[in-house]
């Protein structure tokens, strides 16, 4: 590592953790004040809350950050004429840029790192605050217990309500289809109680389609061994991606695609936050882009205001692309990558002509 490498990556690392600091105190400081009014929460709750949400906000402004700590060092340097002394003796506009690429990916991957963990824990802790629940009640924040499909081998079941505290699923119709994919026979069921590692299915009847012939009734008191899943197993059916790990969240995907679930929404989640973690590297590209001018500076003010502006255009476009992948309009990984993609393209080319 030069000089030049050392003093970049020390001026930009000061100015991002200054950043990053003010921006998300801000941000919770105005939320703060907006619902203070209205939260019915003791005071020692309310900041307890408050901590809890301090990793999110941090996460979600490390791009931010990243981009006005370019465009901050660079308007510096500039007014110093210490860019155009970094062009007079040879250093052109890719080597500069590298360098700051090459920080703001290791700051982006290390708030990853850190954050992608430490956010979903602090997630649940804070619904289950604001809910009022326990943790043994932790299940709840992931789970709808009315009305769920299940898929499972050559079986098919509607489930009516899932008691996890009680391990009883109500109301249930379960269709097993023959290898064709044709119903060879329905069970509908008043219960089913877990117990013995297994499920007692109660008060139900058995219809049979054999084929060619007339379908047939039979009634049954109890039955086990006709659902093969666990109460574990149901409550991970419903996903929050907030409160779960990128790893986890990939494992609940693949596990509910192969229950017949519809994952486009978790899955348009997934490829968002895989997207956000180079989302820093773009913004930087965009902020050279703009700021780095030998025979020109820029004042800080217009690097703010096109910051806000690069921001905000990549909020909308970001967030209606995220809308109509969950939709089901556009497949997920267009639809959490298209943003970047753009935006990447704009900054290449502009750095391109100032190369």
């Amino acid at each position: 590592m030069d000089t030049l490498d050392k003093y970049l990556v020390k001026e930009i690392i000061i100015y991002f953790i200054l950043i990053l600091c003010g921006i998300s105190i801000l941000f919770l400081a105005v939320d703060f004040l907006s619902k203070f009014w209205s939260i019915q929460m003791p005071v020692s709750t309310i900041l307890t809350l408050y901590l809890y949400k301090i990793p999110e906000a941090v996460r979600q402004f490390v791009p931010v950050a990243c981009l006005m700590a370019t465009l901050l060092v660079i308007s510096s340097m500039a007014k110093q004429n210490e860019v155009i002394a970094l062009y007079a003796s040879g250093i052109g506009t890719i080597r500069i840029a590298a360098t700051f690429i090459g920080v703001v990916a290791a700051l982006s991957a290390l708030s990853f790192v850190i954050l992608d963990p430490l956010v979903p824990t602090l997630e649940k802790k804070r619904q289950l605050l604001e809910k009022g629940a326990d943790a043994g009640e932790e299940a709840l924040l992931n789970f709808n217990r009315d009305r769920f499909w299940v898929r499972s081998g050559t079986a098919i079941y509607n489930v009516g309500h899932f008691d996890q505290k009680k391990n009883i699923i109500e109301d249930i119709n379960l269709f097993i289809l023959s290898p064709k994919g044709a119903i060879e026979k329905k069970i509908k069921a008043k219960r089913a109680v877990f117990k013995e590692n297994d499920w007692n299915v109660e008060e139900g009847s058995i219809i049979y389609y054999p084929e060619g012939h007339f379908p047939t009734v039979e009634t049954f008191v109890s039955q086990r061994g006709l659902i093969p899943e666990k109460p574990g197993d149901y409550k991970t059916l419903e996903i929050q991606p907030e409160t779960m790990q990128l790893k986890e969240l990939r494992k609940n995907i693949i596990r509910n695609r192969s229950y017949g679930l519809d994952t486009t929404r978790q899955q348009v989640s997934y490829h968002e936050r895989i997207s956000m973690v180079f989302t820093p590297i773009i913004f930087v590209l965009l902020g050279i882009a703009f700021v780095l001018k030998p025979l020109k500076t820029q004042s800080v003010s217009k690097g703010v205001a096109f910051c806000f502006l690069v921001v905000f255009i990549y909020l909308i476009i970001f967030r209606m692309m995220i809308s109509v992948g969950k939709g089901g309009h556009l497949p997920p990984i267009i639809a959490g990558w298209t943003p970047n993609l753009m935006f990447l393209a704009i900054a290449s080319i502009m750095i391109w002509k100032r190369r």
